[in-house]
């Protein structure tokens, strides 16, 4: 479907078709239905799975009496239900504390309802212009779909160790309250290590060891070699990203992590696809 004409011609700000930092009462409606409809909050008789979150978030998420939970689906005048009050979080709190019970509700549901949510829910982020994607479970600072793929393939198909650091890697890009970009850049980094370790059968080598038996397998161009060995420098001698920090340390940025992620990411699902072959 094409963009509307406001967007279309520059009559809305870059801020509203972009949300980076922000949601727009449309998306937070957006999020709020999709959440209503996945959970089958307007029906007459709430799933267990629903009863079962909605529960959670008082009790785990506010941090509220158990003994005190409000009705779940039914309020009154003078008490609003549980599901009124997750829309009143919705369409009130701050944006990253509604990404915050986003998160909370696909880990707290079963397994097609994470599904189902996290599909919904990017669906409403790329209606709204929302510039994140849900990533196993996670929201993440990344809108390419084709970046979205690449880093989803690496973690759902690289061997257990590559999978594992890939997914340390998107946590700590992923946190609002603390990231932690140079350790997601290390996590990134470690995920080709590994993979390439494994590929050259030598658990103790290094990168460049292990690359250069890659390479002789005929699975990379020496170009390529080189090209990701200076990339692997980069993070050298960038202050403090894989040796300790010191006075001159220059601090990754989300640019950086979200780089690197997407550049292991592809180069470790290239390698998966060569020794296919």
């Amino acid at each position: 479907m094409a963009r509307r004409f406001s967007q279309r011609y520059g009559y809305v700000k870059v801020q509203d078709v972009i949300q980076i930092e922000s949601l727009s009462n449309d998306s937070r409606i957006g999020i709020w239905n999709c959440i209503h409809k996945t959970l089958g909050l307007g029906a007459v008789a709430l799933t267990f799975d629903a009863q079962n979150c909605l529960k959670s978030i008082w009790t785990d998420y506010l941090n509220e009496a158990i003994d005190a939970l409000p009705s779940l689906l039914r309020g009154d005048i003078y008490s609003a239900s549980m599901a009124d009050r997750l829309k009143i979080l919705i369409l009130g709190d701050d944006w990253y504390g509604v990404f915050d019970i986003i998160e909370f509700i696909i880990e707290s549901v079963s397994v097609p309802n994470k599904q189902a949510l996290s599909e919904g829910m990017n669906q409403t982020f790329k209606k709204f212009g929302v510039a994140y994607t849900i990533i196993n479970n996670l929201i993440a600072p990344i809108s390419s779909e084709i970046e979205v793929q690449s880093i989803q393939y690496a973690i759902a198909n690289s061997p257990e160790s590559s999978s594992l650091h890939f997914e340390r890697a998107l946590e700590l890009m992923a946190d609002r309250e603390q990231p932690d970009y140079r350790n997601s850049i290390k996590e990134s980094i470690s995920a080709i290590e590994s993979i390439c370790k494994k590929i050259a059968g030598d658990d103790k080598g290094t990168l460049g060891d292990c690359l250069k038996v890659v390479e002789n397998q005929s699975h990379i161009h020496p170009a390529m070699k080189r090209a990701f060995m200076q990339l692997y420098g980069y993070t050298s001698d960038q202050g403090g990203i894989r040796h300790a920090l010191n006075e001159d340390s220059v601090s990754p940025t989300l640019e950086d992590a979200r780089f690197m992620l997407i550049t292991c990411s592809a180069f470790n699902n290239y390698l998966l696809s060569k020794i296919a072959d």
